[in-house]
C-alpha cells in the first residue's frame, strides 16, 4: 500500500508539474574526474522514475523466487513427514499382527520427538513380546523422557521390575512419579503389588487407607486381605500361634470387624492347624448374614465336628433354600464331619443349580466312599470337563 501511494503521488506531481515545465528544459551537469554527464531536468526525472520502477520490479522478482524456494522446502519437509507417518502406521499394524520384527523395523524409521515417544512405547512392546527385556527396558527409559509417554513407560518398567523380582527398583520408579500421576488407579494397583512382593505389609496397610476410592471396593478388599495375611503370617512365623491370637485381640475393634482382616486371620489360624478357632472367627464375623470374603472359607475348615458353622449355614438356608454357595459350603463341611448323607444331599442340590469342579470332586469322593464306583468315575470325568 505504501509503495502504491508513493507511485500515485509521483504521478500526481508529474501531472501538476509537467505542464509547468514544458519549455523549461533546464540543465544538469555531473562532473567526475574523467567523466562528465550532461542532461536536461526532464531527462533526469525520467531516469529517476525508471530507476524506482526497476527497483520495485526487482524486489517483486526476488520475493517471488524466495517464495518458490520456501515452497519447495516445505514440500520436501511434508514428504519426509508423510514417510515417517507411513512407517509409524505400518509399525503399529505389524505389532497388532504379531509381526514384532517388522514392527521394530518400521518404528525405527520414526522421529520420536514428532510422535512424543509413542513410537518408543510401541517398539518396547514389540521387544517385550520377543522376550528382549534389556532392549525393552532401554526403550521404555527413553520414552520416559517425553511427558506424553512418561506415565505409560513407567508403568511398563514397574511391571517388568516386579516380574523380575526387583520390587525395590519398582517402588523407586513409582515414588519418582509426580503427585498427579501417583493418583492414577493403575499406579496404585502396581504400587500395592510392589509392596506385597517386597513384604512391606505394614506400609501396604497404611497406603491402602488412601487408595480405597482409587482402587475400588473389590480390589481394596483383596489387597487389604493380602496385607493382613502378610502381617499375620509374619507374626505366626516369628512369634507363634499364641502371639498371633494375642495380636488379634489387641487390634482396634474396627479392624477386628473388618471382613478382610477376619478372612486373613481365619486363614492364618487354619495354616497353624487351629481350625476350631478359625471356625469361631468365621461364624462370629457373619452374624448378620453370609459375606463373600468369609463364606468360601467354610470349605477350608478341617474340623471333625464343625457344628457351629453347620448350624449357621442351615439357618441361612431356611431363608434361601436355592443358594448354591450355601449348599456347597454345607456339603463340604458335612463331608469333613463324616456326615455323608447330608453332604451328598447338599452337594447334589448345589450341582443341580450350577456346575462346580470342587463340588463334583467332593461328591465323587463321597460316592467312592459309598463304594458306588460307577457314579464316582462319572463324577470324576465331569469334574475334569468342568475344569477344562
Amino acid at each position: 500500500m505504501i509503495r502504491m501511494a508513493l507511485l500515485v503521488s509521483i504521478l500526481l506531481i508529474g501531472l501538476i508539474a509537467g505542464p509547468m515545465l514544458v519549455g523549461q528544459k533546464g540543465y544538469v551537469l555531473i562532473a567526475l574526474d574523467n567523466w562528465t554527464i550532461e542532461m536536461t531536468v526532464i531527462s533526469l526525472g525520467l531516469m529517476i522514475l525508471a530507476a524506482i520502477v526497476g527497483f520495485l520490479l526487482l524486489e517483486w522478482l526476488v520475493k517471488r523466487l524466495l517464495t518458490l524456494l520456501t515452497g519447495s522446502r516445505r514440500w520436501l519437509g511434508g514428504w519426509g513427514e508423510r514417510k515417517r507417518q507411513k512407517a509409524f502406521t505400518r509399525g503399529l499394524v505389524a505389532l497388532e499382527e504379531a509381526n514384532y520384527q517388522e514392527a521394530e523395523k518400521q518404528l525405527s524409521k520414526v522421529d520420536s520427538a514428532a510422535f512424543n515417544g509413542l513410537d518408543l512405547l510401541a517398539s518396547a512392546q514389540a521387544a517385550a513380546k520377543r522376550k528382549q527385556w534389556d532392549k525393552a527396558r532401554t526403550l521404555w527409559e527413553q520414552a520416559r523422557q517425553y511427558p506424553a509417554a512418561e506415565l505409560a513407560a513407567t508403568l511398563h518398567l514397574v511391571k517388568l521390575e516386579i516380574q523380575q523380582q526387583q520390587p525395590h527398583v519398582a517402588l523407586g520408579l513409582l515414588e519418582a512419579l509426580s503427585e498427579k500421576h501417583q493418583q492414577h488407579p493403575r499406579v496404585a494397583l502396581l504400587w500395592a503389588k510392589a509392596l506385597a512382593h517386597a513384604g512391606r505389609w505394614h506400609e501396604l496397610q497404611d497406603r491402602l487407607k488412601g487408595w480405597k476410592k482409587t482402587l475400588g471396593l473389590e480390589k481394596y478388599d483383596f489387597w487389604m486381605r493380602q496385607a493382613a495375611q502378610g502381617v499375620f503370617a509374619e507374626i505366626a512365623s516369628k512369634e507363634g500361634a499364641n502371639q498371633l491370637k494375642q495380636n488379634w485381640q489387641g487390634l482396634p475393634r474396627a479392624k477386628r470387624q473388618d471382613p478382610a482382616h477376619q478372612a486373613a486371620y481365619a486363614e492364618q489360624l487354619m495354616e497353624q492347624g487351629m481350625h476350631q478357632d478359625a471356625e469361631q472367627v468365621l461364624v462370629e464375623g457373619q452374624k448378620h448374614g453370609p459375606h463373600p470374603l468369609l463364606l468360601p472359607l467354610f470349605k477350608k475348615l478341617r474340623s471333625s465336628n464343625p457344628l457351629a458353622a453347620m448350624r449357621k449355614l442351615e439357618e441361612w438356608l431356611k431363608r434361601d433354600e436355592q443358594n448354591a454357595d450355601l449348599l456347597s459350603a454345607l456339603g463340604h463341611l458335612a463331608k469333613q464331619g463324616n456326615d455323608l448323607p447330608l453332604a451328598e444331599k447338599a452337594l447334589t442340590k448345589a450341582l443341580s443349580l450350577r456346575s462346580n469342579q470342587d463340588d463334583l470332586l467332593a461328591l465323587a469322593e463321597i460316592k467312592e466312599a459309598q463304594q458306588d464306583n460307577s457314579q464316582a468315575l462319572a463324577l470324576y470325568k465331569q469334574s475334569l470337563q468342568a475344569g477344562s
